[in-house]
């Protein structure tokens, strides 16, 4: 049942473009396979190889780039301050734009090889291949690191539970890592050793602790990417199954309203827009034909609906609600405080299997998660 629906329009940021830019420009292979022909093992292989490239390649970077501004401190210490700062300044905005444009492109190939290994060109959706919440706009912004859109898509608003306050100062706690690590090191190395370490000075350390926050960052990037693929591939897996098992055909129009309330408010208690769940709602906003609002992010609805439909229904969509949950790959507070209200008397049952869907999300085990994504009529 295709879905008459459109996505918010909303401008990619100029990074962003830059990501679209690169992804398109990468040699592009005819691959036919799907991720679920390859073992959990296997993709754990092939996605550990393009981890530790990117990360050897990122560190190298760091320890290239700030090795200039290192240098030129040393070497410059002993002139007049301006001249020595002057000096400092230029080559560390110098090398940080160069470091800065080679990382985004490292990251970048990173996220494009696993996207290859996952194959995100298998299922030619329009809503996959366009739009803010498509897939090549996903991977930009996972390589970037640059945020997803705030945006309220069917009235849901992912915020309505979270001070926006608190993901500034997130934000900028993240931004000051690598400052403080470096600031910690250095001072602790000169009130330890000394000022030179057998005759080198210790501000060489900074090359160390780049190279490391660079590691970090990639393998954080890749990590990310390859959770939003494997939910890419799962949301569409799910909604296959749904249409061959003819599933929605059971259910009534309170239990399909239901299937958006479960999602919405997933996205609602998990406090971010995780890209894996609008996904995840885009497939059954298309499988359900909808297009209006109706207070699908509103937790008492919800548990209205698991109330009035019958105990099929609500099997299937206590199904629904623990796969979206565990579709970022994490269980918030939030969502921990709402659980029991939701399992009701089956909390034993479902609960188990939600800490496992994440546990296998989290550790890339795609082919285990979609054991456990199934969505049927029967508790558990």
């Amino acid at each position: 049942m295709a879905g008459n629906f459109q996505l918010p329009n909303n401008k990619p940021a100029a990074l962003e473009r830059f990501g679209l830019y690169y992804l398109n420009f990468f040699r592009k292979r005819d691959l036919t396979h799907t991720v679920f022909d390859s073992t959990d093992e296997e993709l754990a292989a092939k996605i550990k190889k393009i981890t530790i490239k990117g990360i050897l390649l990122s560190a190298i970077t760091g320890i290239i780039l700030v090795f200039p501004t290192v240098w030129t401190d040393v070497y410059f210490a002993e002139k007049i301050w301006y001249v020595h700062y002057g000096w400092v300044v230029g080559v560390t905005l110098v090398s940080i734009l160069i470091e800065f444009y080679l990382l985004f492109i490292i990251a970048l190939k990173a996220v494009y090889e696993v996207s290859d290994v996952i194959n995100m060109h298998a299922t030619p959706k329009e809503f996959l291949q366009s739009g803010v919440f498509s897939v090549k706009n996903i991977l930009a912004r996972t390589a970037l690191e640059l945020p997803d859109p705030e945006l309220k898509l069917l009235g849901i608003d992912p915020f309505k539970r979270i001070s926006k306050k608190n993901l500034l100062v997130l934000g900028l706690f993240y931004k000051a890592k690598i400052f403080v690590t470096n600031f910690v090191i250095k001072f602790g190395l000169k009130f330890s050793v000394g000022e030179t370490i057998y005759g080198v000075s210790i501000l060489y350390e900074a090359l160390f602790v780049e190279a490391f926050w660079n590691g970090v960052v990639l393998k954080r990037v890749v990590y990310e990417a390859r959770l939003r693929l494997f939910g890419f591939a799962l949301a569409n897996r799910i909604a296959d199954n749904i249409i061959k098992n003819k599933q929605l055909d059971q259910l009534s129009p309170e239990a399909e309203i239901g299937c958006m309330r479960a999602i919405g408010n997933a996205v609602v208690m998990t406090q971010n827009y995780h890209p894996n769940m609008i996904l995840l709602l885009l497939e059954f906003q298309q499988l359900l034909n909808l297009s209006e609002e109706n207070k699908y992010d509103d937790w008492n609805l919800f548990m209205a609906t698991l109330q009035k439909v019958n105990e099929k229904e609500r099997n299937f969509l206590l199904d629904l609600f623990t796969v979206s949950v565990a579709f970022d790959g994490k269980v918030s507070s939030l969502e921990q405080e709402n659980l029991k209200a939701a399992y009701g008397k089956d909390y034993e049952l479902y609960y188990p299997r939600l800490l496992q869907l994440t546990a296998h999300l989290k550790a890339g085990r795609l082919n285990a998660a979609y054991k456990l994504c199934r969505l049927d009529f029967v508790a558990g």
